[in-house]
């Protein structure tokens, strides 16, 4: 039923707008790009992590951000933002529990799948140790598949086992953690807490669960927190949390982003000045990642025109790391396996989004009940594209409209 209410279209300070059809009505434009940062984001997390190992597995010193954590924890951290937002966006759009499930699975499982793959079939037997019929009757090569399951396996046998970190692929054991926050964001959907009259209780979870982490548990101080320990990366999701809360509050701070910034700027100088530095970066970094990521700004709203590649950089960095390492031997300069690592790597990512990534994806129009319509913009790791629904909804009269709708 169409609304008496004039709709009208505002177009917020720096941020990024879809493309403008040709009636001048905003929508997504078919095989447009959107322009927003996202792309640029992502890529510059997947650098971080891959620029992180490549002092690891030579055996150098890891420089440490802020002091408090390692580059490439500071890249994955960065993920799990964007990862919250987007995929709560993802939900908004279409809150239906199969498609929201398929759709995850179709971004994460394929390229998770081949890589697995290569790693056991092409490069094991590459550089094994073994005898190639004791690797292949090995149990540690078959059960190194449990990866197809989201479950962590770093081994293959007599594969890399002079490292200073002797696994095959170590970035592979945060995706389980964000699998299972998948799983987090599906329930709360299903029980109806990400309706908007139900975000402040969501926020009230999400809170006491910071703080348990950040202030009881103390993630900074414990030592079974700290790198290798059983706890390691306990605190990925609540920067997941985070920014899906930043997606349902986005028509609150989308007015006043300046206001709240200095806000969280002073609480996190509160929290450092009582030795908690970590609770006061879990206070900022996460929104200006959002912040930074749903702004239009030249050069970095185009870093992804020609595919998402920072899934497939993720996901193969660590193992061409420690093939090219092992290769030319860990007293190589820094600066000559870092550029040959990112080359490699970039190779794989290009190839991995184009035959594996992508096809998977186009997949998503098929799923029953999916409206995409085709020849749109498929969506790409986490539901990327910005669409003009997720704009924050402006006050006409007494009404509060949603750029994006035409009806009520």
């Amino acid at each position: 039923m169409s609304s008496s209410v004039p709709r009208r279209t505002v177009r917020w300070p720096g941020h990024a707008l879809p493309a403008e059809d040709a009636d001048g009505d905003v929508g997504v434009a078919l095989h447009a790009h959107p322009a927003n940062n996202f792309d640029s984001l992502r890529l510059l997390a997947a650098g971080m992590v891959l620029c992180s190992h490549q002092f690891a597995l030579t055996g150098r010193p890891e420089p440490r951000v802020l002091g408090l954590m390692k580059l490439g924890t500071f890249g994955v951290l960065v993920f799990f933002v964007i990862s919250g937002y987007l995929v709560a966006q993802s939900w908004d759009r279409d809150p239906h529990p199969l498609r929201f499930a398929a759709k995850r699975l179709l971004r994460i499982w394929p390229g998770l799948a081949v890589v697995t793959c290569v790693a056991a079939w092409l490069l094991g037997p590459l550089v094994t140790d073994a005898s190639l019929r004791d690797y292949f009757h090995s149990p540690v090569t078959w059960d190194y598949f449990a990866q197809l399951v989201f479950a962590v396996r770093l081994h293959l046998p007599g594969v890399f086992e002079h490292s200073p970190y002797p696994a095959v692929n170590g970035s592979l054991w945060t995706i389980p953690i964000e699998v299972q926050w998948y799983g987090a964001l599906l329930l709360a959907g299903v029980c109806g807490w990400l309706r908007p009259h139900m975000r402040f209780f969501l926020l009230a979870l999400v809170l006491l669960y910071a703080s348990y982490l950040y202030l009881i548990y103390d993630v900074q101080h414990n030592p079974n927190a700290r790198f290798l320990a059983p706890d390691f990366g306990i605190e990925y999701g609540s920067f997941f949390c985070y920014g899906a809360l930043l997606y349902l509050f986005q028509g609150t701070w989308f007015r006043h982003p300046l206001r709240l910034f200095v806000g969280l700027i002073m609480l996190a100088g509160v929290l450092l000045a009582c030795h908690q530095g970590y609770a006061g970066l879990y206070m900022v970094l996460p929104f200006v990642v959002i912040r930074v990521g749903t702004w239009s700004t030249p050069v970095l709203r185009r870093f992804g025109r020609y595919g998402d590649f920072s899934y497939g950089m993720y996901i193969y960095a660590f193992m061409i790391q420690q093939w090219l390492t092992w290769l030319m031997g860990p007293g190589h300069p820094y600066w000559l396996g870092l550029l040959a690592s990112m080359l490699c790597t970039l190779v794989c990512a290009v190839l991995s989004w184009h035959l594996v990534e992508r096809p998977a994806l186009n997949l998503k129009r098929r799923l029953p009940g999916a409206t995409l319509p085709a020849g749109d913009i498929p969506d790409i790791w986490q539901e990327h594209v910005l669409s003009k629904d997720t704009l924050p909804p402006v006050r006409t009269g007494e009404q509060l409209v949603s750029p994006g709708n035409k009806d009520s």
